[in-house]
């Protein structure tokens, strides 16, 4: 472990001195990984209590997973300014992962280009921090672009077919490194499965375009479950659920510890950081739910070793202390990679739903854009 100081800006105009510390060498060692969605400046419930979690040393990197300042662009880029002020405190000494959600597009210039300029994430993707990949510890990391899907027709589907040929040969790549790093998680903005009131996200169209695709776009999910990705992180609704293992909405839940040797990858959505949209309510109960709550908080995954994660979501609203309201574990046997009948048919066929009019599609897709799109 390197301790590293640094200044940033030119010669005679130059910030204070900040420090940030390497990880140690090694796969096999502990991290606390803090997991993230749908922040802001207005209502930012979590922000305070993030940074007092942050210096006190409760976790060593952060992974945001879209929809960042609510949004970066606004007052040419003023916003987006003011909330990398706000996150200073925290992200000018631990790792800050992000990628985009709907919030980091600007409607009116028609690309991501704020969010691309003030980001560096790893450039094995697109270069443009869209989707990427990265190691650390026992996990390998895997960000993908949900937005492709979601603006797809202001830049067409190359980018979607761009995306989806880089992401099989990282997943491949990925699987013949398990013995290394046996843990393969993917994050993105919008989620596959939620049970939140606004069925057009959670049960309907919009994430059934991203999750099996539609007409010659392909969908996300037959690679999960192809290679095997042991976890998924999101945001976009304003809430935290917890699913059991799931693919193509089959429930792997009944063995005594279903997220022991899981069969299929769960999936967790983490967006209830705060922000100007408030909370989003849950409607009926889904049986691929195992923990739903409607609390402002974020997750803390701990890496204990090569076999065992442990998570917390903490509650940032009712005690302001920074409440644990929901804890689970996670663990393989050494050498252990989900192997099912879900990766038989994972190849990607032309999926012909029951939208077949792409202006229907694009209304369904983007009604009430003022709530969440």
């Amino acid at each position: 472990m390197t301790i590293y100081y640094y200044a940033v800006g030119s010669q005679g105009n130059l910030s204070k001195t900040f420090t940030f510390k390497t990880f140690p060498k090694g796969n096999n060692i502990l991290l606390r990984i803090c997991m993230f969605g749908d922040l802001g400046i207005v209502n930012d419930v979590s922000l305070m209590p993030l940074q007092i979690a942050g210096l006190r040393g409760d976790f060593d990197m952060i992974v945001h997973v879209g929809d960042l300042a609510y949004d970066l662009h606004t007052n040419d880029g003023r916003l987006g300014d003011e909330y990398m002020e706000l996150m200073e405190p925290l992200i000018s000494s631990i790792p800050y992962m992000v990628i985009a959600g709907n919030h980091e597009y600007d409607w009116e210039a028609k690309n991501f280009e704020n969010y691309e300029r003030r980001f560096n994430m790893p450039t094995n993707g697109d270069g443009k921090n869209q989707y990427y990949s990265f190691g650390v510890g026992s996990i390998q990391f895997v960000g993908v672009s949900t937005e492709f899907y979601g603006f797809f027709y202001d830049f067409g589907i190359q980018p979607v077919l761009d995306q989806y040929s880089w992401l099989e040969k990282e997943l491949q790549k990925a699987n013949e490194n398990r013995n290394n790093r046996p843990w393969l998680m993917t994050y993105q903005h919008r989620p596959f499965y939620c049970s939140n009131e606004n069925s057009m996200e959670c049960d309907a169209f919009e994430n059934r375009v991203i999750r099996t695709g539609y007409l010659n776009m392909p969908g996300l999910e037959p690679l999960y479950g192809k290679y095997g990705v042991d976890v998924n992180w999101s945001g976009h609704e304003h809430s935290y659920e917890r699913m059991f293992p799931v693919y193509d909405r089959k429930l792997y839940n009944t063995d005594p510890d279903p997220y022991h040797n899981a069969k299929a990858t769960t999936y967790i959505i983490t967006g209830s950081a705060g922000c100007h949209s408030y909370q989003a309510a849950f409607g009926n109960p889904s049986p691929f739910s195992a923990k739903r709550l409607n609390k402002y908080g974020y997750t803390v995954m701990h890496i204990k070793n090569m076999t065992h994660l442990y998570f917390e979501q903490i509650d940032t609203q009712a005690t302001g202390t920074n409440t644990v309201v929901d804890s689970w574990w996670m663990s393989k046997d050494i050498g252990y990679v989900k192997k099912d009948d879900i990766s038989e048919n994972a190849d990607f066929v032309n999926l012909q739903v029951e939208y077949t009019d792409i202006p229907v599609f694009i209304r369904k897709l983007c009604a009430g854009r003022s709530a969440r799109c």
